[in-house]
């Protein structure tokens, strides 16, 4: 049975993807001899109220991520049933590390160590306490021969809201092709109650158990919780870590959910580790304070002249930036899309004029558009790398910073386990010589295994198959693969070329979005992601929180330079910028294509540009296995004990569709098979073909499994074609919509 799953999740208990808490042994206590003398320093608040002091506060945070970084360190516990990740921190010398309870969740298991510059090396877990979000424990390893940073223990006593924190971890787990350092993230300290911090540093699963610093650099707290919105989140205070230190140095493991964990109860109190959103929002510091974009709003001066935004249908789906002077412009391709002609620039001065789309850039997901009206010259600093812990301001489109963040990396390159990729469901392996010549010599991949419910499964591959070709590419290995995919955005169709003794027969898979086996979605109802964000290449990161329709538009430093376009939100923590000179060069390069071909792109007709359902007979069956998702949170769940369900719909904005080819005119009675819990049943929704909408109304279920008919109307067919079915929300929600399992047209007369 499939149970409902609760609204607000938490990084506490999420085994498979994250981990998190804090305790620290005695010898910390002391600092590695640093005493902790800080209680009687002066505080420094860094307030933001022009543009020198948030300069001050650029050198702090860039000053305590020296400092702190190579204490930071990234977890993987081994248990006999399940693998966990999370973060720590190192705050003793000889050895011990300090984490989530929840990341421990005994003594005795195997940990993998990853420190920051990516050395590796074993040691286990020790006590702890983990009881809701009490949640602290350590690792213990053998220092011998290693050279270590050992973080400096701090104090809630010198530390008040308004304050600036930095949180540290390995988001979405430890990745190590090619390996990712710890990542910086910033916030303001919120409020407290004693045991937990409140603060708006956006976390994920894989932070937990990540030190949170002051500016100092001293820990004062553990990553353990976090709401359902990037900027609510909770870490454990060091002063009540402290209280339980000498314990855990011993060995023991304290707390209801240690108990729960050993006897393989569910755990209670769940409830607990759900954030608390702590002060009201009008009294407590944010880093979203519309007063600090006031203060550093000069800043953009320049970038005004280059934002632009990008109307489809008349709605904004994203920024533009300005790439020539003759009327270029370049912008994020997957959001503008290739199918409706109804394209609009609204220009710096106000105006809104037509646009043509002239190139792409298919890996960077950069569109060239041209504009008859003439603009201002770019102004891409082209020299300027900004280095990790510099704060990073994105343009608005009404002339004034939309938001700021800090870069959280050096230049970074994505690895392939970002949650946020589309998928396939394909392990595969190069081709022997006896394979390539039986194959007349050709290249390719031979599938080992196929990911059930996957849309390779579902596009009919099957291992042992050769493939030749995945989307434009030809294949030779897994790596190569992944690139080709990550290409493309989760809902897209693309072609799968597999090659038989006789035939190439072009096979058509729908990418679905990474599945996540538990934890929050990247996207938030907030915080949508972005529909392709991944296979850029190098990127700046950055923890600035964007919309997916704020992409596409310039991000500057506190001097005003542009040093990048902003390209994708990928999950809850983290945007993605590409660097000055990747557009830059971009843009020469499709300027050029341009000048030799100034044709503009051929649109698409959305009639062919996805998995068609042909009738045959009365019956029409519309699984939600060939639907194509539009949005960011809605996606296909397909379990191999159920059925597969589009899950997630929280975005009113969300929909899902399918080209259906009808064989016979008539009457077709309309069927949606969903799911919903009680409190939630009774949301509006509609069911579109061409200009008739067909109004319904979600209906209670036992549980998410139970799916159960609503009746939604009639349509008409007047004669055989194609046409474009299309769910949709009809109205504001209220949360999740349903869970739909398939549609079925009968037809009636």
């Amino acid at each position: 049975m499939r149970h409902w799953s609760p609204l607000i999740l938490c990084i506490a208990g999420i085994a498979a993807l994250a981990a998190s808490a804090s305790a620290l042994p005695q010898q910390a206590q002391q600092g590695d001899g640093q005493g902790s003398a800080a209680a009687s320093k002066v505080r420094v608040s860094f307030a933001i109220k022009d543009i020198e002091s948030a300069k001050a506060l650029e050198a702090a945070i860039q000053e305590a991520r020296s400092k702190v970084l190579g204490a930071c360190v990234g977890l993987e516990i081994m248990d006999a049933t399940t693998a966990g990740s999370g973060s720590g921190t190192i705050i003793s010398k000889d050895g011990w590390i300090l984490t989530a309870g929840h990341v421990c969740k005994v003594p005795d298991l195997e940990a993998r160590i990853h420190f920051s510059d990516g050395t590796v090396t074993t040691g286990k877990t020790a006590g702890l306490h983990w009881n809701g979000t009490e949640d602290c424990g350590l690792v213990r390893f053998d220092p011998t021969g290693l050279t270590l940073t050992a973080a400096e223990l701090g104090s809630m006593a010198t530390t008040a809201p308004g304050d600036w924190v930095l949180a540290f971890g390995h988001t979405f787990g430890v990745e190590k092709d090619p390996f990712r350092p710890p990542v910086l993230r910033l916030g303001r300290f919120n409020g407290a109650n004693g045991i937990a911090i409140w603060m708006d540093a956006p976390l994920s699963p894989g932070d937990s158990g990540g030190g949170v610093f002051d500016l100092d650099g001293k820990l004062i707290g553990i990553n353990s919780t976090t709401g359902g919105e990037p900027e609510m989140n909770a870490a454990t205070t060091i002063d009540f870590v402290k209280s339980h230190l000498a314990d855990m140095q011993q060995g023991a493991a304290s707390g209801d959910d240690v108990k729960n964990e050993r006897e393989g109860k569910p755990h209670e109190g769940t409830t607990q580790r759900i954030v608390d959103p702590g002060p009201p929002r009008e009294q407590a510091p944010r880093k979203s304070d519309p007063k600090i974009l006031q203060a550093i709003a000069s800043v953009v001066d320049d970038a005004i002249l280059m934002t632009v935004g990008v109307f489809v249908d008349g709605r904004l789906v994203c920024y533009g930036t300005v790439a020539d002077a003759q009327g270029f412009i370049i912008t994020k391709a997957s959001e503008v899309g290739m199918v409706s002609a109804d394209l609009a620039v609204a220009l710096p001065d106000g105006l809104t004029v037509p646009a043509t789309r002239m190139a792409v850039d298919q890996k960077l997901d950069l569109m060239l558009l041209k504009v008859q009206e003439a603009l201002e010259e770019p102004m891409f600093d082209l020299d300027h790398t900004p280095a990790a812990g510099s704060i990073l301001v994105t343009v608005g489109r009404d002339g004034s910073p939309v938001a700021f963040g800090v870069r959280s990396l050096d230049m970074y390159q994505p690895g392939r386990n970002d949650v946020s990729t589309p998928y396939l469901g394909l392990r595969v392996r190069p081709i022997t010589d006896e394979e390539r010549a039986a194959h007349a010599g050709r290249s390719g991949v031979i599938v080992l295994f196929v990911a059930p419910g996957s849309s390779a499964s579902r596009a009919g591959i099957h291992a042992g198959d050769f493939i030749e070709r995945v989307a434009e590419s030809v294949v030779e290995n897994q790596p190569q693969l992944g690139e080709a995919v990550r290409r493309h955005a989760a809902g897209e169709v693309i072609e799968v070329v597999r090659v038989t003794a006789d035939r190439d027969e072009p096979l058509h898979a729908r990418l679905s979005p990474r599945p996540i086996e538990q934890g929050p979605s990247p996207s938030t109802p907030r915080f949508p992601a972005s529909r392709r964000s991944s296979g850029f290449g190098p990127v700046i990161q950055h923890d600035t929180l964007l919309r997916a329709d704020q992409m596409g538009g310039p991000l500057v430093d506190l001097d005003g330079r542009i040093i990048g376009v902003n390209i994708a939100r990928t999950d809850r923590t983290k945007s993605y910028a590409l660097a000055s000179s990747t557009v830059h060069e971009a843009v020469t390069r499709l300027i050029a294509d341009v000048t030799k071909n100034p044709q503009p792109m051929t649109l698409v007709n959305p009639l062919e540009s996805g998995i068609v359902t042909l009738q045959d007979g009365s019956l029409i069956r519309l699984s939600a296995t060939t639907a194509e998702v539009i949005g960011t949170r809605l996606k296909l769940v397909q379990a191999e004990d159920a059925l597969g369900a589009l899950e997630g719909w929280i975005d009113s904005n969300d929909s899902a569709r399918w080209i259906v080819e009808f064989t016979k005119p008539g009457d077709y009675s309309v069927t949606v098979m969903q799911s919903c819990p009680a409190e939630l049943a009774g949301q509006d929704f509609i069911v579109q073909m061409g200009d008739v909408i067909l109004r319904a109304k979600s209906k209670a279920t036992a549980d998410a499994g139970d799916y159960q008919r609503v009746d939604a109307g009639a349509f008409h067919v007047e004669s055989p074609g194609r046409a474009i079915i299309e769910v949709k929300t009809g109205g504001t929600l209220r949360g999740p919509l349903m869970n739909v399992h398939a549609l079925e047209l009968k037809r009636t007369s």
